[in-house]
């Protein structure tokens, strides 16, 4: 190989990618959020791509700011040398020319007030609804109403009403004070507001929109649990390869392709070869784990593996040189509801009752749905002038969380 290398390659050509390889190391060790908010930028309208980048962000303990009309501009910026700000061209149904519009009259007329302002200033002609409900989805225009849900409710009439003032300015007619300058908002509007929707459907709004879950994650209700649990979270895979392979110490580097461990998350993405062969990606929001199970365990396991189920796999851990970070192959696998259900050995509740006597009520109607159950409950309830105990319940919890029951 060495004497076909004497021939066999363009040393000049590879010389100048050597120069080029340099250079970019060199720009990423000394400025690392203009580097890559550079090369976030570079493939803007592949989300795939931009979501691998921001893991590689985050590796070099840099700050993403989310995409917001008043700051972010089409493309990522670095804004101090260790944050970077989200690009507008990044969200998924905002195209280069509704951002750069959106850019430019923020540059002319200053930081958008609400809704309403935002769309007569910029025009429907660049913000159609379509560009609109992607913002509202992945946050770009929180600062400008109480919450997604009242933006989203408000959005037909806004869209209305801006239409409505396109239509005056086109036919040459007076605003309705007068005024002559076109692009003052001069309709005030009684927009109605509502509840802000549940976590999960703001976090599936940044996925569809933006590729990853930006302002949290769907497991984060479970977290304290699977990690009581399991130990540990898929952020600390690399840790517990370190500590179990043998390598990194002095001497020999023995031999030892698989780690046995036992992993918790959410299953975030499903690939299967024909019958033999299913991949799974687990993500918990501190990192993320391909895991893959073939003949045997397919066929006992396989009916679990379905997008957005959160899962307890163990097997043989092993570092993916294919693709870099580490990959599982599936020896046993459980549900985690099938886990609580199964294994949790007491259920404790401590209840004030001293001013809510109604939510007594809310949460025997809960447990009368899980009875009989194997699990002994313990109520610790709060009277006026004394604290009542209570073993004498049993019941099966599963995902039925008192967490989950409003106060």
């Amino acid at each position: 190989m060495e004497k076909f290398a004497g021939y066999g390659f363009n040393k000049s050509h590879a010389a100048a990618y050597a120069l080029v390889s340099y250079q970019t190391a060199w720009l990423k060790r000394h400025y690392p959020a203009e580097f890559m908010a550079a090369t976030l930028s570079s493939d803007l309208d592949n989300t795939d791509k931009v979501v691998g980048f921001l893991d590689e962000v985050r590796n070099l303990g840099l700050t993403v700011l989310p995409p917001k009309v008043n700051q972010s501009a089409f493309m990522f910026e670095a804004v101090t040398p260790d944050t970077i700000q989200y690009g507008l061209g990044a969200i998924k149904g905002v195209g280069q020319g509704a951002c750069e519009a959106v850019v430019d009259e923020r540059l002319k007329g200053g930081e958008y007030k609400d809704l309403l302002d935002f769309c007569t200033r910029v025009g429907s002609a660049k913000l159609n609804r379509r560009t609109l409900e992607a913002m509202i989805n992945c946050g770009a225009l929180d600062e400008l109403g109480r919450n997604r849900a009242s933006l989203m409710l408000q959005l037909p009439e806004v869209i209305k009403a801006t239409d409505q003032m396109a239509r005056e300015r086109a036919s040459g007619q007076n605003s309705l004070f007068g005024g002559p300058d076109p692009s003052a908002t001069t309709i005030q509007l009684d927009l109605p507001e509502a509840e802000e929707w549940p976590l999960l459907q703001r976090l599936n709004g940044e996925r569809d929109t933006l590729g990853f879950y930006l302002s949290g994650h769907p497991f984060d209700p479970w977290r304290d649990d699977v990690r009581d649990l399991v130990g540990n979270d898929l952020g600390a895979v690399e840790k517990i390869w370190s500590a179990n392979s043998g390598g990194g110490g002095g001497g020999e580097k023995r031999w030892r392709p698989e780690v046995q461990t036992v992993l918790a998350g959410q299953v975030v993405g499903v690939r299967r070869k024909g019958e033999s062969q299913i991949f799974i990606q687990l993500e918990d929001g501190r990192g993320r784990v391909e895991c893959s199970a073939f003949s045997d365990a397919m066929a006992e396991f396989g009916h679990l593996m379905t997008k957005d189920r959160i899962l307890v796999v163990k097997g043989g851990l092993r570092e993916d040189e294919f693709n870099g970070g580490f990959a599982l192959r599936i020896r046993q696998c459980w549900d985690f509801d099938e886990v609580c259900a199964n294994y949790a050995t007491r259920l404790s509740l401590r209840l004030d009752l001293r001013q809510h006597r109604p939510v007594w009520e809310r949460i025997d109607a809960l447990l009368d749905r899980h009875r009989p159950g194997r699990t002994p409950l313990r109520l610790d309830l709060l009277l006026k002038g004394r604290t009542a105990a209570s073993p004498a319940c049993s019941m099966c919890p599963g995902r039925a969380r008192c967490a989950s029951i409003p106060s």
